[in-house]
């Protein structure tokens, strides 16, 4: 029993001991953050802080007391001089490859600073601010759309948006468009607060006048100095049905020999539409106050080309229609 006392008392020891040991290294352990905030991109062997003396520790112990920093996250971007309790970059660091979410503003880089004989913790919190080293780029440098010339004025197309990996006052804040007066732009708010643009339409187009618009579209950032991104917009105007057919001239005379064989080639007549496609395929056809005794034609193969021959001297009517 006496045995089975002693033991006991021993192993109470041992955990009372545990209990001091565990305590002193906890107590070690630093639970206040140090803060920094670097720009991005500083050049290697830039130097942040002096460590040591924000820690508040000997500059000649940090040697044998073997102290290093150790990477919660991420690569490592920084270290200590142990000779001069510096700490300094190692590799510049790119903010958008080490924190690529745009959800928050903010992109931190976390460390621990440990020190042996005794053992201390210390927490280092690493702000890395965005610096305006990106332009804005649009998905496609050339944008189509094709908008039929019956299209309201008004009426408006999405467009592709620029990105910018920047975030805050350097990502895209606005867009400008130049090329043509037929059309504006409206800026418009996404989610996570992106910026795009929404073509409107300013006056009906003329597919006659001009077929194809030719656009420019400028992503423009907010920082200083401001960056930009460009994209062409093509913009090709679809015909509709709105020019009837026209001949050369409203009245043709005609004068015939009275011996000119049956079948002579008296007028070749040509009449043509501003429309395209099958909407400027004409086809003849006579007015119904015409004898056909008076004219005969020929196809000629051509589009809106037509041979006339008549057998006397005498007026006739002749109309086109599609």
């Amino acid at each position: 029993p006496a045995d089975h006392h002693l033991g006991h008392h021993r192993s109470g020891r041992r955990y009372v001991l545990l209990v001091v040991l565990l305590f002193s290294f906890v107590r070690n352990i630093s639970t206040s953050v140090t803060h920094y905030s670097i720009p991005e991109e500083m050049k290697e062997g830039s130097v942040v802080a002096n460590l040591a003396t924000d820690l508040g520790l000997d500059v000649k112990t940090l040697n044998e007391r073997k102290m290093r920093l150790d990477i919660i996250e991420n690569k490592k971007y920084l270290d200590v001089n142990k000779e001069t309790g510096e700490l300094y970059i190692v590799e510049k660091i790119d903010r958008e490859y080490i924190c690529p979410s745009k959800s928050s503003a903010s992109c931190y880089l976390r460390l621990e600073v440990i020190l042996e004989n005794p053992v201390r913790i210390f927490n280092l919190e690493v702000e890395i601010l965005d610096m305006n080293d990106n332009a804005p780029k649009f998905r496609r440098d050339v944008i189509h759309l094709d908008i039929s010339e019956a299209t309201s004025k008004g009426e408006r197309f999405s467009l592709s948006n620029a990105v910018d990996p920047d975030v805050g006052s350097n990502s895209v804040k606005t867009y400008h468009l130049s090329g043509s007066e037929d059309f504006n732009i409206e800026i418009q708010t996404g989610r996570e607060g992106a910026k795009f643009a929404e073509l409107i339409l300013q006056k009906t187009l003329d597919r006659e006048q001009q077929a194809v618009h030719n656009l420019i579209l400028t992503a423009v950032d907010g920082g200083v100095p401001t960056r930009t991104g460009t994209a062409s917009i093509i913009v090709r105007v679809l015909d509709v049905n709105d020019n009837a057919p026209s001949f050369d001239k409203d009245r043709y005379v005609v004068d015939v020999m009275e011996n000119s064989p049956i079948g002579s080639l008296v007028i070749k007549l040509n009449a043509t539409d501003l429309d395209e496609g099958s909407n400027s395929d004409i086809v003849h056809s006579y007015s119904l106050y015409t004898s056909e005794r008076t004219v005969s034609d020929k196809d000629s193969g051509d589009n809106g080309v037509v041979d006339l021959h008549i057998p006397d001297n005498m007026p006739f009517k002749l109309r086109e229609s599609i």
